[in-house]
């Protein structure tokens, strides 16, 4: 629901008769989740994951979240410097042979520092993917029925002097791996702009517009100086918040990041555009278009944005398209009409679903009914089948659709 490639714990499993060990390695410290059932005994032992960064000590507890009282939801973040290892804690059902089930980690990839890797495996992680409210909902859908929030007044802001974004098509590619983004750019020309989630490249050479992004405040300590470079060598967009109404991602409440986005992209208004804080699909309360509605409440007509930024993540096949385009709508409604970018979006059904809903959504973002859209960007330059490429250098179905080779 962003950017930014993690390394993730590697915990043994325990045996039934109770003796149990623990590997941690260097980014996770978890302390797992084992259920025991033998006869009448059963022993519980709750886990919880510690975020480390690079080059940083490990910490007894997670650090509080800067804006709210809440303890920010576990997000693993590294360099993208090795691929990422999920080793799943086991889970034992009743005697008297203990079954187990992997338990699938999402692991969304934060800003890294350079670009040495070869392969990623990153899939998103804490994302609500919630359709809207059908009158029999599926079950992974939320049962009570949940309102459409659209802003009920208008986000002003002062005109800011910054042109468009120069030519081009719309598509854009979402990357961690500068060589695998390398691998697809060699192969099209239907890609205008890219993106990594951070405020450096991390040595991209080639001859195609980046933009920045000032993900949270985990990495702003950089942020200013690098936008001015960016802005110094003409970069023409800046993104504000990577989904701060995501608990897994920059976690701000709509106070705190409308007082943030003054600090920190405001200063920028007259050297590039710049985008509200990129928001999930979630339906929930304080989530989504709710979050984003209270943003421009909170900033009062002072958050200095040209465009708004939303992301979706959701069912494959026609129906999923058909919702993602309905997001799409009621993002730009809600932006006062401005217009809209999509950073992120992945459909999550069969292959043959996903490739329809690729084909389908692609047509209509650079249709004339979606002209509002300026660009869009799936999610993402890597290995994997919801993903665009095949291998480090070769796209897969979605990526040749996505890439104008199909």
């Amino acid at each position: 629901m962003f950017t930014k490639y993690s390394v993730l714990a590697l915990c043994a499993a325990a045996s039934l008769n109770g003796a149990a060990a623990a590997v941690h390695h260097r980014h996770q410290h978890p302390r797992r989740e084992l259920v025991y059932v033998q006869t009448d005994v059963v022993v519980v032992t709750e886990y919880e994951t510690v975020t480390v960064y690079a080059n940083e000590e490990p910490t007894t507890a997670p650090a509080a979240a800067p804006t709210s009282a809440e303890t920010e939801d576990d997000q693993v973040f590294s360099e993208p410097q090795e691929p990422t290892t999920t080793v799943a804690a086991p889970t034992y059902e009743a005697a008297p042979a203990p079954a187990s089930t992997t338990l699938a980690t999402f692991v969304k990839p934060p800003p890294a520092v350079d670009s040495t890797a070869k392969e990623t495996t990153a899939i998103p992680t804490n994302i609500q993917v919630v359709s809207p409210p059908a009158e029999e909902p599926a079950t992974s859908v939320v049962e009570e029925p949940v309102p459409t929030y659209v802003t009920t007044s208008a986000p002003t802001t002062a005109e800011t002097s910054a042109p468009a974004p120069s030519g081009g098509s719309k598509r854009g590619a979402a990357y961690n791996d500068v060589e695998m983004l390398k691998s697809l750019l060699d192969k099209t020309d239907a890609i205008s702009w890219v993106y990594n989630w951070g405020d450096e490249p991390w040595g991209l050479d080639v001859d195609i517009p980046y933009y920045p992004m000032m993900w949270g405040e985990k990495f702003s300590s950089h942020w200013m100086e690098n936008a001015q470079a960016a802005c110094d060598k003409g970069t023409e967009v800046l993104f504000s918040f990577n989904e701060p109404d995501n608990a897994g991602q920059a976690n701000m409440s709509p106070e705190y990041a409308a007082a943030k986005h003054q600090e920190w992209m405001n200063p920028f208004a007259d050297r590039a555009r710049i985008s509200a804080p990129a928001i999930t699909s979630s339906w929930e309360q304080n989530q989504g278009l709710d979050w984003l509605d209270q943003f421009f409440t909170a900033c009062d007509g002072k958050c200095q944005f040209d465009f708004c930024n939303a992301h979706w993540y959701g069912p494959g096949g026609d129906e999923g398209a058909d919702q993602f385009l309905e997001h799409i709508r009621n993002v730009h409604e809600a932006c006062d009409n401005k217009p809209v970018w999509v950073t992120e979006f992945m459909p999550e059904g069969s292959a043959s679903d996903n490739e329809v809903f690729m084909k389908k959504v692609v047509q209509a973002l650079d249709g004339p009914e979606f002209d509002f859209v300026e660009k869009y960007s799936y999610f993402m330059v890597a290995v994997g089948d919801t993903f665009l490429m095949s291998s480090t250098t070769e796209p897969n179905a979605l990526g040749r659709i996505y890439a104008d080779l199909a």
